[in-house]
């Protein structure tokens, strides 16, 4: 009976810090193979059959889809140009121009990936085809809880914000330096923390 036990209380032990580091090597290898482009940051090779195994770990984990190499990229930001983090009940402007590609998306996200409901009659959601733009072909987006005229995304809530960029169709691709690319700025306007 001792024997039995002690055999439980090692698998135990073994399974739990197995487990335990095995959550903490992904959590920690994050960065690898990501690029930071300003306050955006992307996995250029995150769908690739190329792709290291801790990216193809964590995208198992979190069971999402990705984009492939010839299909586009996906930037994702949770912090503004001036490295503050990401509000819903905050105000923020994105202002400047993507890199050349058919189609791009823009939506808010929480930081579990869960896309944020703006509320009865909003978008979710902007597409590159229906926004407003300059003559230089720049645009400025507002973000947050209030209307805003122009470009305007809605968002809703408290807490934490992911906002991620996803560009379609587009030469801009791990071999040709993601990391050289212009993208637009996140800046914050105003906050209503009350």
């Amino acid at each position: 009976m001792r024997f039995t036990l002690l055999v439980l209380i090692s698998l135990a032990i073994a399974l739990g810090l197995g487990g335990w580091s095995a959550h903490l090597t992904l959590e920690e290898s994050a960065e690898i193979g990501t690029v930071a482009v300003g306050p955006w940051t992307a996995n250029p090779f995150a769908g690739s059959p190329d792709a290291d195994p801790y990216a193809k770990a964590r995208l198992a984990r979190l069971g999402s889809l990705t984009l492939g190499i010839g299909e586009g990229i996906l930037f994702t930001a949770d912090r503004d140009s001036s490295d503050a983090p990401l509000r819903r009940q905050c105000q923020y402007r994105i202002a400047g121009h993507t890199p050349p590609t058919r189609i791009w998306t823009l939506a808010p996200y929480t930081p579990e990936g869960r896309l944020i409901q703006p509320g009865a009659g909003r978008a979710g959601w902007l597409t590159s085809h229906n926004l407003m733009r300059a003559e230089d072909n720049s645009f400025a987006v507002a973000i947050g809880p209030m209307a805003r005229a122009g470009n305007w995304l809605a968002t809703s809530g408290r807490g934490p914000l992911v906002l991620a960029l996803a560009l379609y169709d587009t030469p801009a691709s791990a071999s040709s330096g993601v990391d050289s690319l212009s993208l637009p700025d996140i800046e914050l306007e105003t906050c209503f923390d009350g």
